[in-house]
């Protein structure tokens, strides 16, 4: 490392002063003991570390073997890794630097046999552990459709991340759904231990079994990490945590990097908590506080300041720089999704005119749905763009499944289409059938749609010759749809008549994504009918040729045009793919309640300060100039909704925006207000907007008994089934209920429809 030597003995004679600032250089410098360092977004944490490393090894002499440092990912242990190798001249570097998982790894590979693992042990994937689940579900006997094999393996991780073992999970299992899991993961576990195999929780926890068990091991694994290093402590789960103070030892020499104000992981089982009550798992730990921000203007630190400090969970910083004040933070407020599209592109093409790159830019949202409309007006104006950590929109499954649908409504001789969808949603034509079908279409020299149309299908068994004629049957009723329906309405009818509406109900983050965004995909069709009718009400005639063909040839143009041009373009990513990012120039759309709070986080004050958290790592991505936007309406599913700005705009600074709005607005008395676009009062909320005819439902002013933990109820159409939990208040109050055939279900009460029994 080329730092200067001086004669100074509290830092064993290195100076650090000309690379980092003086609270760095305290933190990098700290001698023995745990210490805790609270780093603000920008504060040069990660260089902090890596000089941390590099100060122990020159100045203090220390092996660098006995030096551990552990992050969360991949790349970031690469690049820390890459740094020190550069500060020391040391290749390879015998400092451990990598993931949590990695560092399990290394240890149940020299000393598993010691738990109970084969030297040769696997380590399972996601789909390995879906496969188990399902498996175990049948040894049970139990259905898919009541334990979702996604719900029972999230409930099994969260289980495994505070280390409770199946005997722990069902000694405090206090339901019915909660006892059946029990046995789930004993039966999952005992599957596991027979493939001689490990998921990634049980990487942790076997680790942490290790270091409580084994003397000896736990005493090799700690001259390992005489010094030991941990960066984004705020995202640890508590498992994490137990492995950290056991590794470290009574009075270790941890040095813990974090900021409470950026954990945005809490619903994938990090908890806050051990970087807020640091001391109590670290008695006698120093804590530091790295303020300084080399990355924001003052305006944007200080507009994301008010907003955080709203926050009870926190341990409080206050940021600064020297960059100057910069420019105020510019709100606008859209008429609606497409024109927040419009005025970001606009003032992207603005910008990209004033010099600045492209590649500078990033649009962040808080759900992927939310790519929809701002992709297609990125494509209509030609503006290249980079769709980061996600699919992009018409390229997602769901999508692509959709559209298949349609095209085979159009032209059932679409074979590409038609195979797609055979068996999507399931409904039991196997890969055996499919290629009995391929071998007689090519056989007799016909399409595949002609084989099932005009054959009685009697080549196949019963069970298979029955599918293939629903399927035959469900193509020919939406055909009849097609010419009758307009095509919003047509694609209620396909949702409802292939089972995808049953994807509506599930409990589960990634459901709930394709939800989302098959809905935006039904508001790109009722925008597509509307304009083909030339009015705003849309969709009054059927889906015709012309219309449903406008539509399809607009989807494969977008399709088509997503690849035209990536490199250099503007970033559009979600807020949580955001964390760890950089841009001189940030939007963050969708400034609505629902969105932002997001309508699943909503009620319990750990959940909307995590929602207020990602808004806050979400504008210190901005560097030199911050967007906001947000609607005044929204479609949907194809249905406009009036919509409530987010409660968190009230909580900026007025002082530091910029505000601003759609000419459509400046006449709408609903915009009297700087912060809502209702004033002060919020509109009564009429018909719930859902799919197909099931939009009329009327809000229940008050339920006819009180619904509580344990209440017994009936759902018109999930039948019977037990109150587990009761969530939120007012009109976000939300039942947690296990139906006996339909499993765990979360409804909004005002929808609810439950009747006590």
């Amino acid at each position: 490392m080329s730092a200067t030597r001086t004669s100074g003995p509290s830092d064993g004679g290195l100076d650090l002063s000309p690379y980092l600032n003086p609270d760095q250089v305290e933190a990098a410098t700290h001698g023995e003991g745990p210490q805790l360092v609270l780093a603000g977004a920008g504060s040069g944490k990660t260089r902090v570390i890596t000089y941390r490393i590099a100060w122990l090894v020159e100045a203090k002499g220390v092996d660098p073997y006995e030096i551990t440092a552990v992050t969360f990912t991949n790349k970031a242990a690469s690049e820390m890794r890459d740094r020190v190798e550069e500060l020391l001249g040391l290749y390879p570097l015998p400092t451990f630097v990598g993931t949590f998982h990695r560092w399990a790894l290394v240890a149940l590979r020299t000393y598993g046999e010691r738990v109970g693992l084969s030297r040769d042990f696997a380590i399972l994937d996601s789909d390995d552990q879906m496969k188990l689940v399902k498996e175990a579900l049948k040894l049970e006997g139990l259905s898919e459709k009541a334990f979702r094999p996604r719900t029972v393996l999230s409930t099994i991780s969260g289980a495994k991340n505070k280390l409770m073992g199946p005997d722990a999970y069902e000694a405090q299992a206090d339901d019915y759904f909660s006892r059946k899991v029990a046995t789930l993961y004993r039966r999952y576990q005992g599957l596991l231990q027979k493939a001689s195999g490990v998921d990634f929780d049980d990487m942790i926890s076997l680790g942490v079994r290790l270091l409580r068990e084994e003397d000896d091991v736990r005493d090799r694994l700690r001259r390992r990490a005489r010094f030991l290093l941990v960066d984004e402590f705020q995202d640890t789960n508590q498992a994490q945590l137990t492995l950290i103070r056991l590794l470290a030892g009574e009075g270790g020499n941890l040095t813990a990097v974090g900021d409470e104000d950026q954990g945005i992981y809490r619903w994938r089982g990090a908890e806050l908590e051990n970087i807020l009550r640091f001391e109590n798992s670290f008695p006698n730990a120093t804590v530091r506080k790295l303020e300084r921000n080399y990355r924001s203007t003052q305006n944007i630190l200080d507009a994301a300041g008010g907003l955080i400090e709203n926050n009870e969970g926190r341990r409080g910083k206050t940021l600064w720089t020297d960059r100057g004040e910069g420019p105020k933070v510019e709100l606008y407020k859209a008429a609606d999704e497409g024109d927040e599209a419009r005025w970001v592109v606009n003032s992207l093409t603005s910008l990209r005119r004033d010099g600045r790159r492209l590649s500078e830019m990033a649009v962040l949202v808080r759900t992927n749905a939310q790519t929809r409309a701002l992709e297609e007006e990125l494509l209509r104006q030609e503006v290249p763009y980079v769709l980061v950590g996600g699919t992009r929109f018409y390229q997602r499954a769901e999508i692509k499944d959709l559209i298949a649908y349609l095209r085979v409504l159009r032209n059932p001789r679409d074979e590409m289409s038609l195979l797609r969808i055979l068996n999507q949603p399931p409904r039991g034509i196997g890969k055996t059938t499919r290629d009995q079908l391929l071998r007689q279409a090519a056989d007799e020299g016909r399409l595949v749609w002609d084989v099932l149309y005009h054959k009685e299908l009697g080549e196949f068994s019963s069970r298979a010759a029955n599918a293939l004629a629903a399927f035959r049957d469900l193509i020919v009723d939406l055909q009849q749809a097609a010419e009758e329906l307009p095509l919003p309405a047509l694609l209620d009818e396909l949702l409802e008549k292939t089972g995808y509406a049953d994807l509506y109900d599930k409990d589960d983050s990634e459901a709930q994504a394709r939800l989302e965004n098959i809905q935006e995909f039904l508001s790109a069709a009722q925008e597509m009918s509307e304009a083909v009718d030339g009015s705003p009400a849309g969709g009054v005639h059927p889906a015709s040729d012309d219309e449903l063909t406008a539509f399809l040839d607009h989807v494969s143009l977008v399709a088509d045009l997503d690849g035209w041009e990536t490199e250099g373009g503007v970033s559009v990513m979600t807020l949580h793919s955001a964390k760890g990012l950089e841009f001189p120039v940030v939007f963050v759309t969708g400034l609505e309640d629902g969105l932002l709070p997001h309508f699943n986080a909503q009620g319990a004050r750990e959940d909307v300060e995590e929602e207020r958290r990602l808004l806050y790592v979400g504008m210190t991505r901005a560097e030199e100039n911050l967007y906001l936007s947000c609607c005044r309406r929204r479609r949907i599913a194809g249905r406009y909704q009036d919509q409530l700005e987010s409660p968190f705009l009230a909580e900026l600074p007025a002082d530091l925006l910029e505000v601003s709005q759609s000419a459509s607005l400046f006449n709408d008395p609903r915009t009297s207000s700087v912060y809502s676009f209702f004033g002060k009062d919020k509109p009564k909320l009429g018909k719930r907007v859902g799919f197909g005819e099931k939009v009329a439902q009327q809000i229940a002013e008050e339920t006819a008994a009180e619904i509580r933990r344990g209440t017994r109820v009936r759902h018109p159409s999930l039948g019977e089934g037990s109150v587990l939990d009761v969530e939120g208040a007012g009109d976000m109050e939300k039942y947690v209920v296990f139906f006996d055939q339909g499993g765990k279900r979360k409804l909004l009460a005002r929808y609810a429809n439950l009747e006590v029994l």
